[in-house]
């Protein structure tokens, strides 16, 4: 019988204001994977029993947690990406929202260095975590594009 595996869900949260700005975190320093590079407010799905919506909730709890703001309830899934995660050869599978700005300052909390709105010609001046991310904000932006 083959061995069991594992999976790790990771939420994304691309978030617009009403500029068509989206806000990026820079990860702090202590961070385990990535210090000091360039994100969008994410984690893990955390198991805590039966929640409607788990993964829109996700989003809305890492952005306040992330950049201290609130996001509205509506988002929409721009991206889904399955990848291993190189330390621990955990399988991890990204689910990527475009969620839109509801209310709060954007600010450093406990997990991050900075926070910055930026616009679509602002993309390449930035260190991302990974590839991923920045592919992931040039199709929100894309999407933004197109609306």
């Amino acid at each position: 019988m083959p061995e069991e595996q594992k999976y790790s869900v990771v939420v994304n949260a691309i978030i617009v204001n009403r500029e068509n700005k989206v806000l990026l975190v820079q990860r702090g320093w202590q961070e385990k994977h990535g210090a000091g590079t360039w994100s969008v407010p994410g984690g893990k799905l955390e198991f805590t029993g039966v929640v409607h919506n788990a993964l829109q909730e996700t989003a809305k709890k890492e952005a306040l947690e992330e950049a201290g703001i609130e996001i509205e309830n509506e988002m929409e899934l721009i991206a889904n990406n399955t990848f291993e995660h190189n330390e621990d050869k955990l399988q991890v599978i990204a689910m990527v929202f475009l969620c839109h700005y509801k209310s709060g300052e954007p600010k450093v909390t406990e997990e991050t260095a900075d926070v910055k709105w930026i616009g679509p010609e602002e993309i390449d001046s930035f260190d991302f975590h990974n590839i991923n991310v920045k592919n992931y904000v040039l199709k929100a932006f894309e999407r933004l594009n197109r609306k």
